[in-house]
């Protein structure tokens, strides 16, 4: 069985390429590995009937019963994320959460990995965040065999220093060929800039510094620290009874004990004065992003913030940006606006892709039509295409097994409440023109924007002051 490894797709936590308010979460990285079994489900909210229950060892776990087929997800979130690196050892966290599967008190790594392939299974481990998460998928008829291996992994991971070694260098190699991705640099300047010093401060995959000052004993401290069943959502969907998973998880897990480990409290912080940072690369294309401090999950106007977001940058090609910068004037080749919003506040930003010689232009027309957002309330039309889409895209987000234990897991890791697949259209419905204006003029806030510019600055022309400053917005 290929086994597949951290490469530059634990990018993808990192760089915003969604078109609307994304949950950051992060996203895992497949590492063992059986052909993807679809897992059709009704997509009705009524469909996600679950049973909620604190295991004996302070764990939460979520059983949500889909007969449809035979398979079985098991979705663990814990919160040993990226938000939880020391400083000084940025990417602890994802190292960590990679070498789970590397070697256990029993099994070597490719042990775990023929384990795991005897059954058909997949079995991916990743560090986002706000969380690390475990993600197991295999037949019903094998869940007590994956719970032994997912358990075995989970409780018992020996981090052999030679896979330490070999995975510390996988990671900085990854980081390394990322630079070559300017969009990728210009998300790790942004980044860095706007949470300077903060949990948030850094790539879930780290930075060089970090990574290659970890060593096998920071690992060992972090998971025994973070590592802890009273910070764990486990999530399981499929063709199973939540009398059997109760069992099964009880039996299995019933040596993972607590620790005295207190809820993570985000740090007080100020926003960064607004500037504009450049780097030059010798690209054909400007990567920018325009971008200030966003919004946390659990903000009570993140769906008026939903919807006037797809309006503004997150429709595709039905949103104000991408219609006026790429359709009518031709000088972007994608641009899109989208908030962060993880467990505490993160952003709000623009990207977008442009030749060099129009960089300038295209940065001051997103400027001004955040500007003309803030000042002139939406059209009926464009009120009602964007809830029907984001009411519309809904049920796709519960399509799969899979799909529906990380939808259940992200409502208990947010406490977004038991109703909310049953409320969400309603909510996203009851937004009104000036609910969508209020909050543009709440959470767009030009004055803040910095700006970061990857691009060959003999051609591109950026001005140093911030770009959004009193910006006017477009004639009609």
């Amino acid at each position: 069985m290929r086994r597949h490894r951290v490469t530059a797709s634990t990018q993808a936590t990192a760089i915003l390429v969604a078109a609307v308010v994304v949950v950051s979460q992060g996203c895992g990285v497949q590492k063992y590995a059986a052909p993807e079994v679809a897992a059709a489900t009704s997509s009705n909210a009524g469909s996600l009937k679950q049973h909620r229950q604190t295991l004996s060892n302070g764990a939460v776990l979520l059983v949500s019963e889909q007969r449809n087929v035979p398979m079985v997800v098991v979705r663990m979130l814990i919160d040993a994320g990226a938000r939880r690196d020391p400083t000084g050892k940025e990417g602890l966290a994802n190292l960590t959460a990679d070498l789970l599967t590397e070697g256990t008190k029993s099994r070597s790594a490719t042990q775990i990995s023929d384990a795991v392939d005897s059954v058909g299974a997949s079995l991916n481990t990743s560090a986002g965040v706000d969380g690390a998460q475990l993600a197991l998928t295999l037949l019903s008829k094998d869940l007590r065999t994956g719970l032994d291996i997912l358990a075995d992994v989970l409780l018992h991971p020996s981090f052999p220093q030679a896979e330490v070694a070999r995975r510390r260098e996988a990671i900085l190699a990854a980081m390394k060929a990322s630079e070559d991705n300017p969009g990728y640099v210009a998300s790790r300047i942004f980044t860095e800039f706007l949470f300077r010093g903060e949990p948030y401060g850094h790539l879930s995959i780290g930075t060089p510094e970090g990574v290659t000052k970890a060593t096998r004993k920071d690992i060992l401290d972090f998971y025994r620290e973070h590592y802890q069943p009273q910070r764990a959502i486990i999530t399981v969907v499929g063709d199973v009874t939540e009398a059997e998973v109760t069992a099964l998880l009880e039996e299995t897990l019933g040596g993972w004990k607590g620790g005295s480990e207190a809820a993570f409290v985000y740090p007080a912080h100020t926003s960064p004065k607004p500037q504009v940072l450049k780097l030059q690369r010798p690209v054909t294309q400007a990567n920018v992003i325009l971008g200030h401090r966003g919004i946390a999950r659990d903000n009570p106007d993140y769906y008026a913030i939903e919807v006037m977001n797809f309006i503004l940058g997150g429709g595709g090609f039905g949103s104000r940006l991408l219609d006026n910068i790429r359709t009518k004037e031709g000088l972007a080749y994608s641009v899109a606006s989208g908030f962060t919003a993880p467990k505490s506040p993160g952003s709000f930003r623009v990207i977008l892709q442009t030749k060099n010689e129009s960089a300038a232009q295209a940065v001051q027309l997103a400027c001004a039509e955040i500007a003309r957002f803030r000042r002139e309330p939406v059209s009926d039309d464009e009120l009602e295409d964007a809830k029907l889409y984001l009411t519309g895209s809904f049920p796709l987000q519960l399509d799969s097994n899979g799909k529906i234990a990380s939808f259940l897991t992200e409502i208990e890791f947010f406490g977004l409440g038991a109703d909310y697949a049953d409320t969400f259209k309603s909510k996203i419905n009851a937004i009104t023109k000036d609910d969508v204006l209020r909050v543009a003029q709440e959470y767009l806030q030009p004055d803040d924007l910095s700006l970061i510019v990857v691009a060959d600055f003999s051609k591109a022309v950026i001005a140093d002051m911030p770009p959004c400053a009193n910006a006017a917005p477009p004639q009609q």
